[in-house]
């Protein structure tokens, strides 16, 4: 049973190994990765990220978005975060045995955790983990965050959202209170932790853990994955339709603009000329592509306001 260490905090070839691992499910059968990111905000698969981070903040930092496969609500990492990967043959997963290997390393450390009715993992009634799921042609993924030494005010910097007036059925997160390990236990160390999840993996299963670092070759079809999951039709193009309502200052007419997307793509605007609405519909939601767009008089200041409010 492989226990995977990525040496990469690269987030988006991150994800591509954990792709090249849960393919080969049934070649290697239940496997755990470990790693670690740089700064990111990551969204899941259904969630609108206009709604769900301060992307103008993350802008100025240079704190890329993610997307992931998977689904379940939006998350920060950086250097302080562990993440968990559990993979398997969809005959032999078992998600509480997944909980249940987490908890036990926690346990081994002298953290007592427990589980929540939200899939989430907490200590003294605060969230430290938080999981999502993917199922796929007779093959399973449980993954998740553990939060040892995190920058809680960065992440709720980022995880607070600077959009309103977004409709949407996509999915929104829950917000929680969280707690640092590192609160808890002074000298835990993501080191101390990644051996503690190995030994209680290979203990629940019975079987003994080869350990793999570092995991496949990072070119050919990894980096093409990375590059996928980095680009934007699949950051912001994935999103779920929705509309953004925004209210107009006097001097652009007072009033109030409708901005329909889909697939990241203005496909209707209601409330503008038709100037404006030449310009805007079949471009992408984008700050900086509809700036570069905007006209020239009255119009093109209506096109830019648009332009700043996006985040």
């Amino acid at each position: 049973m492989p226990v995977v260490r990525l040496a990469s905090t690269d987030p988006y070839r991150n994800l591509a190994l954990e792709e090249w691992w849960f393919d080969r499910a049934d070649e290697y059968g239940p496997t755990l990765i470990l790693w670690r990111n740089a700064r990111c905000v990551v969204v899941g698969r259904h969630q609108n990220p206009w709604l769900e981070c301060d992307l103008r903040r993350m802008h100025a930092d240079a704190v890329p978005l993610v997307r992931r496969t998977s689904g379940g609500g939006a998350v920060y990492h950086d250097g302080g975060n562990t993440n968990f990967s559990f993979i398997a043959p969809a005959t032999v997963y078992d998600q509480e045995r997944h909980f249940r290997v987490v908890m036990d390393a926690l346990a081994s450390l002298d953290i007592a955790a427990w589980k929540s009715g939200r899939n989430d993992l907490r200590v003294r009634e605060r969230k430290i983990s938080g999981n999502a799921f993917r199922h796929r042609q007779g093959r399973s993924m449980h993954h998740g965050t553990l939060l040892v030494d995190s920058d809680i005010d960065r992440l709720t910097a980022y995880l607070t959202p600077s959009a309103t007036m977004i409709e949407t059925k996509a999915t929104a997160s829950v917000r929680s209170a969280v707690v640092n390990l590192s609160e808890i236990r002074a000298d835990l160390t993501h080191d101390l932790l990644w051996d503690a999840l190995g030994v209680a993996f290979a203990a629940d299963y019975g079987s003994a853990a080869a350990a793999v670092v570092g995991g496949p070759d990072g070119s050919g079809a990894v980096a093409a994955r990375a590059a996928e999951l980095a680009d934007w039709q699949w950051l912001y193009g994935h999103t779920p339709a929705f509309v953004r309502r925004l209210t107009l200052p006097e001097a652009l007419g007072a009033g109030e603009l409708a901005i329909s997307v889909r697939r990241g793509l203005i496909e209707a605007v209601e409330g503008a000329g038709r100037r404006v609405r030449d310009t805007l519909v079949g471009m992408r939601y984008d700050r900086q592509a509809i700036r570069e767009a905007a006209p020239h008089g009255e119009d093109g200041a209506l096109v830019l306001f648009v332009a700043e409010e996006i985040d």
